[in-house]
């Protein structure tokens, strides 16, 4: 719920130090980035409750094909393995509150302008483009451009499943480049089953 991206980072240096732990790292990655799509819903709920009901496609797709994705390789978990520590960092600090609130204003600007100047494409620009540092800022502008009535519901869904899907390629990166070969291939299937089950509820709602 705090981090999925240094989540993702932690458990891909360990693997890459211990192939041994491939097998658990890849399950707790691939949680790690289901609870994304948990954490969406509830800022969902909190921020534009009535926009929720059009996000639960994307929100539900998604976590159902990930946790089929990733029930494939519980069975590859020993019960004995030695686990690695996971450290984090207090996700309250002034410097991250600092910097996630800049990053929010940033993209909070900058798809109030691109979606004013260039339409919804330039929103999803944006919403590619901050996507790969983190889904929040650009989940956060655009409900608050809903709120506003700025937005209409479709674009923001669309934008919102972009920039998921963008930073699971993103995290898929840094696992290939962290983790190595053996950790992106055990995570593979999974990542995939994510962004395409975010994808097929995106298709289901705008039929």
């Amino acid at each position: 719920m705090v981090s999925s991206t240094a989540t993702t980072l932690v458990f891909a240096r360990h693997a890459r130090g211990n192939v041994d732990l491939v097998p658990i790292a890849a399950v707790v990655i691939l949680l790690a980035n289901l609870m994304v799509l948990v954490r969406l819903g509830v800022i969902a709920a909190v921020v534009s409750p009535n926009l929720l009901p059009a996000l639960l496609p994307v929100l539900g797709g998604g976590l159902l094909a990930g946790l089929a994705g990733t029930a494939l390789f519980w069975r590859d978990l020993r019960s004995d393995a030695a686990l690695p520590a996971l450290e984090l960092n207090n996700p309250t600090e002034i410097r991250t509150a600092l910097g996630f609130g800049l990053l929010y204003a940033a993209v909070l600007f900058a798809a109030a302008w691109l979606a004013d100047y260039a339409g919804n494409q330039g929103l999803y620009a944006v919403a590619l483009a901050s996507g790969l540092a983190d889904v929040d800022p650009i989940t956060l502008s655009s409900l608050r451009l809903f709120a506003l009535g700025r937005l209409a519901e479709s674009p923001v869904v669309t934008a919102i499943t972009l920039a998921f899907v963008a930073n699971l390629a993103f995290k898929f990166g840094l696992m290939l480049f962290i983790g190595g070969a053996a950790l992106s291939r055990k995570t593979a299937v999974g990542m995939l089953s994510i962004a395409v089950g975010a994808g097929a509820g995106w298709a289901a709602f705008n039929i």
